[in-house]
C-alpha cells in the first residue's frame, strides 16, 4: 500500500505513482510504503519536485523493496529514501533512469537492523546531472550494505556521489561505489567520495570506491577514507568543556550535516539526528 500524506491521489494509479509535465511542486510529497513494496514513480517533463519516501511496518515476509524513478527531460527532482525498519535482513533495489537535461539528488538514510541496498543511477541523456548522498549507521550486530552504481550512458553528463558509514559496537558498514563511463561519452565527469568512521574496537567499515573508464576525453576521479577520530581532535574539544560524547556527536555532525541540511523537513532531519547519535 502506498500512502500519500497529501491529496495527491489523482495521480496515484496502481503501483505507479506519476507526476505530470509541468508540474513546479514548492513543498515535498510526502510517501509512507507497506504491505508489497514494488513501485513506480514518473516525473513528467519540465516538472519540478521533492519526493520523501519512508518504509513503514514491513514484516519478515516482506523483505523485498523494488522501487523505480524515471525522470523525463528538463525535470528537476529531490529523492530522500529513509529506512529506519525494525524488520530485518532487508534488500532494497532502487533504479533512476535520468533523461537528458534533468538534474537528480538522491539523498538516503539507512537505519536498519540488517539492510542491503543496490542503487542504480541511469545517466541516460545528454547534461543529464546525479548527485547521490547516503548516511548508513550500523550499532550492535547491525549491519548495512549499501553499493551505488552510478552509469553515464549519454555524453556531457555529470555524477557525484558522497556517502558517509558509521559504526560503533559490534555494528558494520560497507560502502561500495561504482562509477562507469561507456566508450563514447565524452565530456562526462565521474567523481566520487566515500568516508567511514569507526567509534569502537569491534566495528568496522569498509568503503569501496571504483571507476570504471572506457573513453578518455572525460574528468574522473575518487576519494575514500576510513578510521577512528582522531585523538587530537577529541582532547581539543573535551579541552573546551565537552565530554567525550559530546566531542563525537559534534565531529560527527560535520559529517553528516552537509547530507542532512538538503532534506527539505526539519521534523525529519531532527528524527534522524536523534536516531544517529543514539547508535553511536
Amino acid at each position: 500500500m502506498i500512502q500519500l500524506l497529501e491529496n495527491y491521489q489523482t495521480w496515484l494509479k496502481d503501483n505507479s505513482f506519476t507526476i505530470p509535465k509541468n508540474t513546479v511542486l514548492e513543498t515535498p510529497i510526502h510517501i509512507k510504503l507497506s504491505d508489497k513494496i514494488d513501485y513506480a514513480f514518473n516525473v513528467e517533463s519540465n516538472s519540478q519536485v521533492t519526493f520523501i519516501v519512508e518504509f513503514e511496518s514491513l514484516t519478515l515476509d516482506q523483505r523485498q523493496v523494488d522501487l523505480l524513478l524515471n525522470i523525463q527531460p528538463n525535470s528537476h527532482v529531490k529523492y530522500v529514501l529513509i529506512s529506519e525498519e525494525k524488520a530485518t535482513e532487508i534488500v532494497m533495489n532502487q533504479i533512476v533512469n535520468v533523461s537528458e537535461d534533468a538534474n537528480l539528488h538522491v539523498i538516503s538514510g539507512f537505519l536498519s537492523k540488517t539492510l542491503d541496498v543496490d542503487i542504480k543511477v541511469n545517466l541516460n541523456g545528454q547534461n543529464a546531472r546525479a548527485m547521490v548522498n547516503a548516511i548508513a549507521v550500523s550499532n550492535d550486530q547491525q549491519q548495512q550494505t549499501v553499493d551505488v552504481h552510478l552509469t553515464h550512458n549519454a555524453p556531457y553528463s555529470y555524477g557525484d556521489m558522497y556517502n558517509v558509514g558509521i559504526a560503533n559496537g559490534y555494528g558494520r558498514v560497507t560502502l561500495n561505489g561504482v562509477e562507469k563511463i561507456e566508450k563514447g561519452m565524452k565530456q562526462a565527469n565521474a567523481f566520487q567520495t566515500l568516508k567511514g568512521i569507526i567509534l569502537s574496537d569491534f566495528s568496522m567499515v569498509d568503503v569501496n570506491p571504483i571507476l570504471l573508464i572506457d573513453e578518455y576525453d572525460v574528468k574522473a576521479g575518487h576519494g575514500a577514507t576510513v578510521g577512528k577520530i582522531e585523538d587530537q581532535q577529541l582532547y581539543y574539544l573535551q579541552s573546551r568543556g565537552l565530554t567525550k560524547m559530546e566531542a563525537e556527536k559534534l565531529i560527527i555532525k560535520g559529517y553528516i550535516k552537509p547530507i542532512l541540511d538538503e532534506i527539505n523537513d526539519q521534523a525529519l532531519v531532527e528524527r534522524l539526528e536523534q536516531t544517529i547519535y543514539e547508535r553511536i
